[in-house]
């Protein structure tokens, strides 16, 4: 039996290449981040770390409406109805745009609150730089949404190299942007860590208005019969309407949001450990960024194919899509991971100078290295169900092993055994061990190929 099949490979590989280089655009952006805003000491580089899980305990939620486009639009895809496909992406403008509009002013209210009870009030170091990044970030939202949308479209109906393009478009606005606001160039003032907040949030909103123009280029209209009188009309079918959508999609959003709260809540029992820990594991975390971008991307994939398979009526060419992307991901992650662990002092250096933050990063960054294969097998198999539509078993897992595993055992570790870094990240190892095998427990049985959306 062949290790790799070259041709599901290279098919799983060019679907899942441009969402890598999505994802690395966007890696190196908040590898730059983390650059930019560590030169400015301890307490804005840990602030950054924990104001950007905060903001993305929405915006990540929000994001997963691009899920249940990408399912209907790939299962539409796979039966030839592409009129079908089309709607699927009113249906998610119909319900993501409203909804990205009550959050932005509803979490401008909350974040306020929440930063007084994760943290030790306004008097904490970390309130206020937190506190502005946060609010500057969440007002790019509206166009979060859109982008969104367009995303899951796009993946859905094949052509993931559409938002590859505008991804590398809105990056290139964030970093000058970056530079100018975070330091004051040019008679700008100086905002520090909000200014990077606000050029993310101004250019996701150049990012939305290049992805519609580059949308009607592709043929929006005319392939697939979208307008925009679409968005305001209600369906007359069921499986069309934004409720079925959001039926699909609400799962990946829960999940998003209750596994993101819980690693805020790890940050946040970090800082029982110490101010320098919580920067070393934002630094960590932005490490291994760059290992989760073939998972996510070939998760992705598999995702896409596996919904036009089963559309297709193919259930045994969905099942070896679904394996092939395992054992790719697995193969690439892998390699991340060596050089996680053999490498991690020149790799932490990239974003800190304090070699308080680099002492205490090395050895979480070493042992997070050795579970990279274990990591791309649970993430890949998350793609392959979710593009069956199983998002709610794969919400289930996740949201249970984090809040009733990993969070309870980092409690224990952190505040009654009085551990450190490492052995605090020793029960994020244990969660991403188990992640993997319950949902590969439910690949193998196979059920998810009777699926229908």
């Amino acid at each position: 039996m062949r290790l790799l099949d070259p041709v599901l490979s290279r098919q799983v590989a060019r679907l899942a290449l441009p969402v890598v280089i999505s994802q690395l655009s966007q890696t190196v952006v908040g590898m730059v981040d983390t650059m930019m805003v560590g030169r400015l000491g301890v307490v804005p580089l840990a602030a950054t770390g924990l104001a950007g899980l905060a903001v993305w305990m929405v915006m990540g939620a929000v994001g997963h409406l691009a899920t249940g486009t990408q399912i209907l639009a790939s299962r539409r895809t796979g039966q030839e109805d592409h009129a079908a496909a089309g709607r699927a992406l009113a249906s998610a403008l119909q319900a993501g745009l409203p909804l990205g509009l009550l959050l932005t002013f509803l979490m401008m209210g909350l974040y306020p609150v929440y930063y007084r009870l994760v943290l030790q009030g306004p008097a904490d170091p970390l309130y206020e730089p937190c506190l502005s990044y946060t609010l500057c970030r969440i007002s790019g939202l509206v166009p979060f949404v859109l982008i969104s949308a367009l995303r899951g479209f796009f993946n859905g109906v094949g052509d993931t190299r559409q938002h590859m393009r505008v991804a590398i478009f809105t990056n290139l606005v964030h970093l000058p942007l970056n530079y100018l606001l975070i330091y004051g160039v040019g008679g700008l003032p100086a905002l520090g860590v909000a200014g990077a907040g606000l050029s993310a949030a101004l250019s996701t909103t150049a990012g939305a208005g290049y992805f519609l123009w580059r949308a009607y280029r592709m043929g929006l209209r005319s392939q697939w019969d979208f307008h925009w009188g679409m968005v305001l009309k209600r369906a007359t079918r069921r499986e069309e309407s934004p409720a079925h959508l959001l039926r699909l999609a609400a799962p990946a959003a829960a999940q998003a949001f209750l596994v993101l709260a819980g690693f805020t809540l790890f940050i946040a029992m970090m800082r029982h450990v110490g101010t320098v820990e919580v920067a070393a594991t934002n630094v960590v975390f932005t490490v291994l960024s760059f290992s989760f971008m073939p998972g996510f991307g070939i998760g992705m994939a598999a995702s896409t194919l596996i919904g036009q398979l089963l559309g297709a009526g193919q259930p045994g060419e969905a099942r070896r899509a679904g394996w092939e992307a395992q054992k790719l991901g697995m193969a690439l992650m892998t390699l991340l991971g060596l050089v996680f662990l053999l490498f991690p002092d020149p790799l932490l250096r990239l974003f800190t100078g304090d070699p308080g933050v680099i002492g205490v990063a090395r050895l979480p960054l070493r042992l997070l290295g050795c579970f990279q294969t274990i990591d791309a097998l649970g993430m890949t198999t998350a793609g392959c169900l979710e593009g069956a539509g199983l998002t709610a078993f794969v919400m289930r897992a996740d949201v249970g092993l984090n809040w009733l595993l990993f969070l309870p055992l980092s409690a224990v570790i952190i505040f009654v055994l009085e551990g450190g870094m490492l052995a605090a990240f020793s029960a994020l190892a244990i969660y991403l061990s188990a992640y993997a095998a319950i949902l590969q427990w439910e690949y193998r049985r196979g059920r998810w190929v009777e699926s229908v959306v």
